[in-house]
């Protein structure tokens, strides 16, 4: 496949139009042309739709686009390798989070990024689903649990949530995770009846609680939990700092749910390129090490 041809469709859909991106890369207009048609011939596919007005991806286009930024931040990388680096961290790098996560951590380290890293783009997808890496085009991704087969994990800490509620709320707290059924609880998930399996590190417990409401969002619930709509079971990074301060009581403070852990994980040891490691380089910082190691 042409690079030529992958960069100059890139740089297209970059700027909106062929007369631009062939200013953009000193190149003929009609050349750009040539090579995208010539693209399209090749894979079979209409990556481009063309009216008098403007230009727009087709699906197919899109899932090319993705693959294409990758291949040219990977050509590049290689060409850096060979060559006198001149140490400047350059191309796309395209990362999949897990939506609370990402809301609560990646906004500040994205601006980090930045600073360090002028050169580089970043894009950062926020998903709760599970994407597939290398048909997503994603370079890595943050995830619960570790990678599969081939794919290198790299932890980065263990998440716990714990009982909270507004202060002043509950009247008598609970001395037993037993009690929380005689609360009024607010729910992450479906349903209004769920089981908290909760544990103090000696011995594990199953709650069985019924709450007049349930979220499927976090932000929402933890939301709730602030204006007073009972006790919940949040992530215990998402509300550390309302607890320092006060605005959120913690409740049976020696239990927590089971630990889940967060780690990185990308595709191999071969798709481990500069701006990636960039990008954990960052994540290093922001967790030094992993809860528990």
């Amino acid at each position: 496949m042409d690079l030529n041809a992958l960069k100059e469709f890139s740089a297209v859909i970059e700027q909106g139009s062929f007369a631009a991106a062939a200013r953009k890369l000193n190149t003929p207009k009609s050349t750009v042309s040539k090579r995208i048609q010539d693209l399209e011939r090749d894979l079979g596919v209409k990556l481009i739709e063309r009216t008098t007005r403007r230009l727009r991806l087709t699906a197919e286009g899109a899932l090319v686009l993705a693959r294409a930024e990758r291949i040219l931040a990977d050509a590049e990388d290689i060409a850096r390798s060979l060559g006198d680096s001149d140490g400047r961290v350059r191309g796309h790098l395209r990362i999949a989070a897990p939506l609370l996560f990402g809301q609560t951590y990646l906004g500040p380290l994205a601006a980090e990024c930045r600073r360090r890293h002028p050169e580089m783009t970043l894009e950062l997808v926020l998903t709760d689903g599970q994407p597939d890496l290398d048909e997503e085009g994603f370079d890595a991704a943050i995830r619960l649990g570790s990678g599969t087969g081939a794919q290198v994990t790299r932890p980065l800490f263990q998440s716990t949530r714990i009982l909270v509620s507004a202060p002043g709320i509950l009247g008598t707290p609970p001395v037993s995770p037993r009690q929380l059924a005689d609360y009024p609880v607010a729910l992450y998930g479906i349903g209004l009846i769920q089981s908290w399996h909760l544990t103090d590190g000696r011995e594990d417990m199953i709650v069985r609680v019924a709450g007049g409401m349930s979220f499927s969002s976090y932000p929402c619930l933890y939301s709730a939990v602030m204006s007073g709509a009972g006790l919940a079971l949040l992530p215990e990074y998402l509300v550390a700092d309302d607890i320092a301060t006060g605005r959120l009581v913690r409740h049976l403070p020696q239990w927590s749910s089971l630990p889940v852990e967060l780690s990185l994980v990308y595709p191999g040891a071969r798709s481990l390129t500069h701006r990636l490691r960039a990008f954990i380089d960052l994540l290093q910082e922001l967790f030094p090490a992993p809860m528990g190691a």
